[in-house]
């Protein structure tokens, strides 16, 4: 047999991936800046900062703050802090210095730097602590300037060379650093500005619950200042009611701390009188408050164009930009860096201060609406890279390079919770809907049996681990939609429509797979009978019996290993011995393409690799545990090490493409990764750790897992922890941001199975425990 070792066998293969850390064997990490309670952007990024890195990494991670005030005496702040920077003192600069020196458990220091922060002329009192602290720095660059007067050039350049790296937001501020201050381009990290993951909703829906039915939304937010120069909107608007009367102008947000200390509430006075002026006064709403994210997120939602006139064109980028697009908003914006380099095809850039330009952009987006509505995809699809969980894998990732010691490079990302609202916003009284617009339920996609029998089968094991009977409802829904596809004949239609009725495509396709998982899903459910209600039983079994014959037909190897591991589990509590001669006639068959196919160097049941590949040699262990047959144990373990081999070629998991199959005689695709082959990988290696008792299966279990958590030749995420929905894809360059019900159930699936070894790791510790005392 084949015995050829894996590629990256991971060390201790007996010390379990799932190890939970206490908090002395966490990595420190120091985090300078503003903060708040301070309202100002970069206190608000750097909270946003803590927060991701925080939520990703949190399992190994502290993140200390130093909070930079120009008051010794704050009394309020909204976090621990562990350090008070008084950013005028130069003691204080001193001070810190030297009692970070002393601190032998931060192992890196991340500053936010903007030339006011600081205090000195251009802040160089930061250089003091920059030029005495022993511990690695890395600088984020908040504005960078071009054509920099002498003394702002030098201190620039002694920043960067005392950091070991300074992270700036866009192209364009790289391009600065490299041409204006002469910045060795190995110095320079782009890491773009985060953007919330926010809860898509309908923008009908938000726009009734803020009484603006019917109206065209154009929305400006962010602390009121004349730098965001909303005169520039206002100037605009006459010419755009004129063509849409029922346009309403948001202006959303305080008047910012500073501005309001020096001239109170002056500059929205101006703002309130220039709109009476202008006659357009009916259609503006101030909204005078600081907007907490929740309520930002749906005022964004229900905009049709988000409106950014900031006049500062040496603005290298913007939280309110970042936040709107991020919540899918088609932007009009004046030509900062920022828009510049990710506006694209999101939206429409103008000249600074061209009250004209806007109108006539205005008025063009809301007369085309099928252009309004795909910006707002294109919004989305853009600003996904941002998300502040990629924005904190990348950071992790440049800490990890740099630091370069091995505590650091073993970081292990942090489990998400499970969160099913994807399920309940996705799934109507017929079933789950089978593909989404991002988050969005598409209902004139219809549903799929495949989709539905996943569904019950992650549901099912869900309610399991869980015993939450709030997704008893989703069980029923998704075992009735199985139920009602089966014929006479005994086997199941694949494909309805919105109407619940039965499309064309049921007649034209070969339908084995799917049938194939209609038995898989039965039997899953059959075997957990004893967790929630037993009245299904006799439905279950009427069904099964019914496909019996269809099922001893099936050619399709993957129907068949379905089909197999569904009737293993069906017949768990069953013991009935013809079932158990339809396993091993099922896997006879299994074993007969195998042995057609194998050669010296192809170790497969095809003679290419599809999809849903590992279910495949996993089923063959089913067939062993009824059989005790060696060969089907051997050929599983052998046709699955043959198919690590080929999925962990790098550090991390790269399923078969999507684009083109796997095959000796052709060239690879190496783009086009789908979620569910992942989930079925992390399936089949929990049961070969299970069978062979081997660690190693273990080890790629978790990092098969983390290739939806960012551990990709993208570094993004695939899962998105806020929808609880999973990303249809990993393509080339970007990440499909549709979340499909295949992806989004065969996480769960994943995420179960990670779950239980987690659970099986914190029993052994018991175990142990006890025996010890």
């Amino acid at each position: 047999m084949h015995n050829k070792e894996l590629l990256i066998e991971p060390k201790n293969v007996n010390i379990s991936p799932f190890r939970l850390l206490d908090e002395s064997e966490q990595i420190e990490i120091l985090l300078i800046s503003s903060f708040p309670d301070r309202q100002c952007g970069i206190a608000t990024f750097s909270e946003d900062l803590r927060n991701s890195l925080l939520e990703k990494f949190g399992g190994v991670l502290k993140i200390s703050v130093c909070a930079v005030e120009n008051e010794s005496n704050r009394a309020e702040l909204s976090y621990p802090v562990s350090y008070i920077l008084e950013a005028q003192n130069f003691n204080s600069y001193d001070k810190l210095v030297k009692c970070l020196n002393q601190n032998l458990e931060i192992r890196g220091i991340i500053i936010q730097h903007e030339f006011g922060l600081y205090g000195g002329n251009y802040g160089d009192y930061l250089l003091h602590f920059l030029q005495k602290i022993n511990i690695p720095v890395f600088i984020t660059f908040h504005t960078v300037l071009p054509n920099p007067e002498e003394e702002r050039l030098k201190i620039v350049q002694k920043i960067a060379n005392y950091a070991v790296n300074v992270i700036v937001m866009s192209e364009d501020s790289a391009s600065i650093l490299k041409r204006d201050y002469q910045i060795n381009s190995n110095k320079i990290e782009i890491i773009k500005h985060g953007v919330h993951l926010a809860p898509l909703q309908s923008q009908e829906y938000l726009k009734a619950k803020y009484k603006l039915n019917y109206k065209k939304v154009l929305t400006t937010f962010g602390l009121l200042s004349e730098g965001k120069s909303i005169e520039t909107a206002l100037y605009a608007l006459p010419e755009i009611i004129k063509n849409h009367p029922d346009c309403v102008y948001l202006i959303l947000g305080k008047t910012h701390p500073e501005i309001y200390k020096r001239e109170g509430e002056k500059y929205r006075l101006r703002l309130h009188e220039l709109a009476n002026d202008l006659g357009v006064s009916s259609n503006v709403l101030f909204v005078n408050e600081f907007i907490s994210l929740e309520l930002l997120h749906e005022y964004l939602q229900l905009t049709d164009i988000y409106l950014f006139t900031s006049n500062d064109p040496f603005q290298a980028v913007s939280g309110t930009f970042a936040y709107a697009m991020g919540c899918g908003c088609p932007i009009i914006s004046t030509k900062i860096p920022q828009a510049k380099d990710q506006l694209k095809s999101a939206g429409i850039l103008i000249e600074f201060q061209d009250a004209m330009q806007l109108a006539k952009a205005a008025n063009y987006l809301l007369q085309n609406p099928k252009d309004l509505a795909q910006m707002k995809i294109n919004a989305l699809q853009n600003m996904r890279p941002s998300s502040w969980q990629n924005v904190a894998i990348n950071y992790m990732a440049l800490i990890e390079e740099k630091l370069a010691s091995e505590d650091i490079r073993e970081l292990k990302f942090k489990i998400p919770d499970f969160n099913l609202n994807h399920f309940y916003k996705t799934t109507t009284e017929i079933g789950i809907v089978q593909f989404s617009i991002a988050e969005l339920p598409d209902y004139d996609s219809g549903y799929t049996l495949d989709d539905n029998a996943r569904a019950l089968i992650a549901m099912t094991e869900y309610y399991e681990l869980k015993q939450d009977d709030s997704v008893l409802g989703l069980l029923d829904t998704y075992f009735r939609f199985i139920e009602s596809t089966q014929q006479k004949t005994g086997n199941f239609l694949n494909y309805v429509n919105r109407f619940n009725e039965y499309t064309n495509q049921n007649f034209t396709e070969n339908l084995e797979d799917s049938n194939g998982r209609a038995i898989y899903a039965l039997g899953i459910f059959m075997a957990h009978q004893k967790s929630h209600k037993q009245k299904y039983f006799s439905r279950i079994q009427h069904l099964v019996e019914n496909a019996m014959v269809q099922i001893k037909q099936l050619k399709s190897p993957r129907a068949i290993a379905f089909s197999i591991k569904g009737i293993y589990h069906y017949n768990l509590h069953l013991n009935d011995k013809a079932k158990a001669r339809i396993i091993l006639e099922l896997a006879d068959n299994l074993v007969e393409y195998y042995t057609k196919q194998r050669r010296s160097d192809w170790y497969w049941f095809e003679n290419s690799i599809t999809y849903a590949n590992a279910i495949i040699p996993e089923s063959l262990l089913y067939a062993y545990y009824v059989s005790n047959d060696p060969i089907f144990k051997e050929i599983a373990k052998e046709s699955f090490d043959f198919l690590l081999e080929i999925l962990f070629v790098k550090k991390h998991i790269s399923v078969i493409s999507n684009k083109t199959w796997y095959s000796k005689d052709k060239e690879v695709h190496p783009f086009g990764e789908q979620p569910i082959d992942v989930a079925y990988t992390i399936i089949a290696l929990q049961e070969f750790g299970k069978c062979f008792n081997q660690g190693y299966y273990i080890s790629y279990m978790k990092t098969a897992f983390e290739w939806y958590l960012g551990h990709n030749h993208l570094n993004q995420i695939i899962y998105n922890p806020v929808s609880g929905g999973c990303y249809d894809g990993l393509e080339h360059n970007h990440v499909n941001i549709n979340q499909g019900a295949e992806s989004t159930v065969t996480y769960l699936m994943a995420r179960i199975s990670i779950e239980k070894e987690i659970q099986k790791q914190l029993q052994n510790i018991e175990i142990l425990e006890i025996q010890n005392n």
